[in-house]
């Protein structure tokens, strides 16, 4: 399966050397990212363990985005990727490969250019233009099916929870104070600047409580509805080993 999230750039690593790239390229991509508001090509990663990531396909996109978040933290936090299972990896490495070799083939097709009369430049650009479209079409497709996978599994999640007759994970994270929270949850390998985002975004709600899991992705920045699957799929597998 592969689903498209924002992922913390901090938990992500490439295999590939940055020295392999101009520095110049890095910082002047970095710069287009902070002004255009993020990366126009998703990185594709696969999900070595939980928040721990490995750059299949965008390595240079992943360090202009590296540079992007040390020249502003804040803005620069995340980045757009699809992120895929280990099942998959092959034939998406398969994929990835052939999209390489046809960009490689037109790079060498444009330096020949100058040679090739204006009207045929023209057809080619109204080409890359049509798939440019058609892939923009199916990225927008893509984040639409996930978006409504994330609704169903939260939507599952909470009628489950709902059913059970003991203390859950949505009760935890509505009911406990700061520290006990860090303490309860950092034992399962869940990052304290999470948990500390959870309490905080809690806190500014009126009723200083959470309506569903959807409600805590909502209102939580910087969580993201892939974290907060990560969080309910680690609860509930620690919780099953309890048992």
């Amino acid at each position: 399966m592969t689903s498209f999230a924002k992922v913390d750039v901090k938990e992500i690593k490439s295999n590939v050397l940055r020295s392999n790239f101009s520095e110049a390229e890095i910082e002047k991509l970095a710069d287009l990212i902070l002004e255009s508001g993020g990366i126009l090509k998703p990185l594709i990663l696969k999900q070595n363990e939980i928040d721990s990531y490995l750059v299949l396909d965008g390595h240079l996109e992943y360090y202009a985005a590296v540079r992007a978040r040390e020249k502003n933290p804040q803005q620069g936090e995340t980045v757009n990727a699809f992120v895929i299972s280990s099942k998959n990896e092959a034939v998406i490495q398969k994929q990835i490969q052939v999209l390489n070799d046809s960009n490689k083939l037109s790079d060498d097709s444009n330096q020949q250019s100058s040679t090739v009369p204006k009207s045929t430049n023209q057809e080619r650009n109204s080409d890359w233009i049509t798939s440019f479209e058609m892939r923009l079409s199916e990225i927008r497709e893509i984040l639409f099916q996930t978006k409504r996978d994330h609704e169903y599994r939260f939507i599952q999640i909470d009628k489950n929870f709902q059913e059970k007759q003991k203390l859950d994970l949505l009760d935890l994270l509505n009911t406990l104070e700061k520290q006990v929270l860090i303490e309860q949850l950092s034992r399962y390998g869940i990052q304290k600047d999470k948990i500390e985002a959870i309490y905080n975004a809690r806190n500014q709600k009126e009723h200083k409580k959470f309506d569903s899991y959807q409600d805590v992705v909502k209102v939580t920045k910087g969580l993201g509805a892939g974290g907060m699957l990560g969080l309910v799929d680690v609860w509930a597998r620690a919780n099953k080993t309890a048992q």
